[in-house]
């Protein structure tokens, strides 16, 4: 296990706001759970998604103000977030509105995260809307619908947006995702190897056991062990792991047991929950700024956040949080500390007013 003391950015990451717009799906992965998908759920009105484009646009203005990098992420998940029949009116709505409602200096791309069974229509409509699409490519799905994503990958390639492909490791399907990754390859489209869960106990996840074959494939490409803890960085970015002496540059740790650390989770992630109606800081990990686990506020109240927020940096009050969980289930790239004065010390890096926490 390597020994670290602080994780540290390598880039001027952006900022990522992960819009869950609901639970229906077309799909039914073994590996997803119940609370992530299914197929009958109602789908988000117009109106409130139209609302907390609202919330979105209000919260990037005001930590605009404290941030040193202007740039933003939006990333819209689900399920499967193109069934929504809304879904190509409110990708326009709020491709037209992100221009009038944030301020100049702020840079905000569009991004869809989808299983890719979707029509040629669909397709052009993110092409028109979007500055980038993630496929998430799922091997147990029948293959009429495995063909049809193939067909939007290429038609996605072909339009010359910006495409990234994640291949979900099924470990009964891992001959198949490996020829994908070199047709993926072939046709110079950009993918990352995804590992369904660290374990099969996982509480993140349904996890798999992979063979020793399998493990030996996935340690080639990542260039790491792949075991119970190691696990590479979900987005592949780069970050540093520190231990006072060195400092080493890798997308991967084998170590997740941050409990306690202070985290600037709050300074790179946001997270709405559409179906349920709640915001969080980050999807996974769900830490507040009392360092407890849970939602920041309701998507109906959106008003109370953003005033909290702003109460928070305006009155020179704003706490650090320390990690709530046994376990780092995502989020394990961006910098913490063992001791909270480390990370006050990386934190000038990416925000450009230290005074609201009250430091000198």
């Amino acid at each position: 296990m390597t020994k670290f003391f602080s994780i540290k950015p390598v880039n001027q990451d952006s900022f990522v706001i992960t819009w869950d717009m609901g639970r229906r799906c077309n799909y039914d992965c073994s590996y997803c759970p119940s609370h992530r998908h299914d197929n009958f759920s109602p789908h988000a009105s117009l109106d409130s998604l139209k609302s907390n484009a609202d919330f979105v646009f209000e919260y990037i203005n005001l930590l605009s103000q404290y941030k040193v990098n202007k740039q933003y992420h939006l990333s819209f998940t689900g399920g499967e977030p193109t069934v929504n029949p809304h879904f190509l009116e409110f990708s326009e709505y709020i491709n037209f509105k992100k221009i009038e409602k944030l301020d100049k200096d702020i840079d905000l791309w569009l991004d869809v995260t989808t299983n890719g069974a979707m029509s040629s229509k669909i397709a052009d409509g993110i092409i028109k809307n979007y500055d980038h699409v993630t496929i998430s490519y799922h091997a147990e799905v029948d293959s009429k619908l495995k063909k049809q994503v193939k067909e939007r990958i290429i038609q996605f390639k072909n339009s010359g947006i910006k495409m990234k492909v994640n291949v979900m490791f099924h470990f009964n399907f891992f001959d198949e995702c490996k020829d994908l990754c070199d047709w993926l390859k072939e046709n110079n489209v950009n993918f990352i190897p995804r590992l369904i869960g660290e374990n099969p106990t996982s509480p993140f996840s349904q996890g798999h056991l992979y063979t020793q074959e399998q493990k030996d494939w996935l340690k080639d490409f990542w260039n790491i062990d792949v075991g119970p803890l190691h696990r590479p960085c979900c987005g592949g970015r780069s970050f540093k792991i520190c231990n006072g002496d060195t400092e080493e540059i890798t997308k991967s740790v084998n170590y997740r047991n941050f409990k306690g650390w202070s985290c600037a989770v709050n300074w790179y992630f946001l997270h709405i929950d559409q179906q349920n109606e709640l915001i969080y800081h980050h999807q996974t990990c769900q830490a507040k700024l009392d360092s407890t686990r849970g939602s920041i506020g309701k998507t109906s109240d959106w008003e109370s956040v953003i005033t909290d927020l702003r109460d928070r940096l305006v009155s020179k009050q704003m706490p650090i949080i320390q990690c709530p969980n046994d376990l780092c289930g995502c989020g394990l790239c961006i910098p913490k500390s063992k001791e909270r004065h480390d990370l006050l010390q990386t934190m000038p890096y990416f925000i450009k007013d230290m005074s609201v926490f009250n430091v000198s």
